[in-house]
């Protein structure tokens, strides 16, 4: 496979980037006198015992795969505008939006059986949640709405929080914030990033059940992410990895350069991390053990069509640069299964085989939150009444086919 002058130099780049970036995870990630992170004591289970090979393969979504989508439809009710908003960890229920003509859109707790908890209903017709987490006891979700996000609105989200263990009505934590992943939560701690302007972000981390905040840092901040308890993030100006610990303590060691203005996703089960890299759209992966990072995907490879009869795949091998479908965004690690948004739908990569699938068509919807998957696996063109969402647990599902 030949690449054109611009591939390549974004290929000899990355090389680059995952060997510097390898030994600064090495060194913050692994806390010296123990074998596994801080925080991790019940990692997920996992069948790799070496890095898989760069470049993944796509395959078609397995039947066991497309039977687990079919038994875990979530009922809903005739008529009604269903949206996903995060499942819960345990697979046992899922946060949505429910809307019928008229109406302001109500923000609901389902169980599989269909039973239902009104968590809050939106103040107007305009206002909804635009993404939301939920860590077993604490939902937190963005709520923004459409006047703001019209030509010549300010943008943003507030950013709010409901105990599901005392009920209540969902309290507002910060204002206006922005950027497509605004903050991270783990185990009742939040990490809220703020554009202050051009040139610098807050970094805050929260603990919603003592009510407090505290700002970690202020600067040129990407990459936030939580390893178990720690909270981690990277300051591109320094060029330095920081690990702000539960006790207070922060740890700082020289990383790569991971961006610039654009902040790019990362995220860890414990055991594994993937990340996007900044404008060339590629995901990452690396894990204790491997000698450098692996690259599942990159938008600058022409992606191969997969087996007949498998998921479409994005039609345009090089997406236009600087667009929104030219985007990887959003992975989650669930054990040895990395999802991520490509272009305007969602895949998931399996590290045991090396191959990677779609999931979703385009414009359709996913959220992980622990091993569950909650997905809509519809088109845009088919109408909103008529989506149907899908809740089951990924480390229960065999692995993907290997590549031919």
């Amino acid at each position: 496979m030949r690449l054109s002058p611009r591939a390549a130099t974004r290929s000899r780049t990355s090389a680059v980037v995952s060997a510097a970036l390898t030994a600064a995870l090495l060194s913050a990630c692994i806390p010296d006198n123990v074998a596994l992170p801080s925080g991790t004591e019940h990692l997920p289970s996992s069948q790799v015992t070496a890095a898989p090979g760069s470049d993944f393969c796509p395959v078609a979504v397995p039947q066991s795969w497309q039977d687990a989508v079919r038994d875990g439809r979530l009922p809903r009710e005739p008529g009604e505008r269903w949206v996903p908003l995060t499942p819960a960890p345990d697979g046992r229920s899922a946060f949505a939006t429910v809307q019928r003509d008229g109406l302001p859109a109500l923000l609901v707790k389902q169980e599989r059986n269909g039973d239902r908890r009104i968590v809050a209903t939106m103040p107007d017709l305009f206002t909804f949640p635009l993404l939301g987490d939920f860590d077993g006891r604490w939902l937190v979700y963005a709520r923004t709405d459409l006047r703001r996000a019209a030509p010549h609105g300010g943008g943003g989200a507030e950013i709010f929080a409901w105990d599901a263990q005392t009920g209540g009505e969902p309290r507002q934590v910060t204002g206006a914030v922005q950027g497509a992943r605004p903050f991270h939560l783990h185990d009742g701690k939040l990490a809220v990033t703020r554009v202050v302007d051009q040139y610098r972000t807050e970094l805050a981390l929260h603990d919603l059940a003592a009510g407090t905040a505290h700002r970690v840092a202020i600067g040129r901040v990407s990459a936030v992410g939580f390893r178990g308890a720690d909270l981690l993030w990277h300051d591109w100006s320094k060029r330095r990895l920081n690990t702000f610990r539960p006790s207070g303590n922060l740890v700082s060691q020289h990383g790569a350069f991971l961006g610039r203005v654009e902040a790019p996703d990362m995220t860890t089960d414990g055991r594994t991390m993937a990340w996007i890299s900044p404008g060339d759209g590629e995901v990452n992966v690396w894990r204790s053990g491997w000698n450098g990072p692996v690259r599942v995907l990159s938008a600058a490879l022409s992606t191969p069509v997969p087996a007949s009869g498998g998921p479409s795949v994005p039609p345009d091998a090089v997406p236009p640069a600087g667009g929104p479908v030219s985007r990887v965004a959003r992975p989650a690690v669930v054990g040895d299964l990395v999802v991520f948004k490509y272009n305007l739908g969602w895949y998931v990569a399996d590290l045991r085989t090396g191959s990677y699938a779609r999931l979703t068509a385009d414009h359709a919807g996913a959220a992980v939150s622990g091993p569950a998957l909650l997905m809509d696996s519809d088109d845009s063109s088919v109408p909103a009444e008529r989506h149907a969402y899908s809740l089951l647990l990924l480390d229960r599902l065999p692995p993907l086919p290997a590549c031919p």
